[in-house]
């Protein structure tokens, strides 16, 4: 994919790259991958997946009832983990660039699911597209 591609350019004009608050994203252990949008829009938005490895350990070891990857996503206290972590992100960024709102998907997202190439790199266009409901809500108020 071209580096133009690379690029979100917000209704402001600013150009961001959506790599950048991924990489800030995913330093966080229970952040498996990110997705950063904002094109043509006023400020960037993430969707996010846990690491289910990373997951199912950090909540054991917080007493966390250890059910599914789904339930882990709904848990107050991850929900509240990666609050922190996108806060944290968005520290290291400069205003354009930080996230002002996100979600937490209950599922991991891999080569079979095809939001990941076999490579394990984020396929934009898919992710776009399978999740437009959720990024359209993100900019609801």
């Amino acid at each position: 994919m071209d580096r133009k591609k690379e690029l979100i350019i917000t209704a402001g004009g600013e150009n961001i790259s959506p790599a950048n608050i991924e990489s800030h994203l995913k330093e966080h252990p229970l952040i498996g991958q990110a997705l950063a949008y904002g094109d043509g829009r006023p400020y960037p938005v993430a969707i996010l997946t846990l690491d289910g490895e990373v997951a199912a350990g950090w909540a054991r070891s917080r007493g966390i009832p250890v059910t599914d990857l789904a339930g882990l996503a709904g848990h107050p206290e991850v929900l509240a983990e990666v609050g922190a972590a996108v806060a944290a992100a968005n520290e290291r960024l400069a205003r354009v660039q930080r996230v002002k709102r996100w979600r937490l998907l209950p599922a991991e997202w891999t080569a079979e699911t095809e939001e990941l190439t076999p490579s394990l790199k984020l396929k934009r266009r898919v992710v776009h597209a399978k999740y437009a409901g959720i990024i359209d809500e993100l900019y609801r108020d």
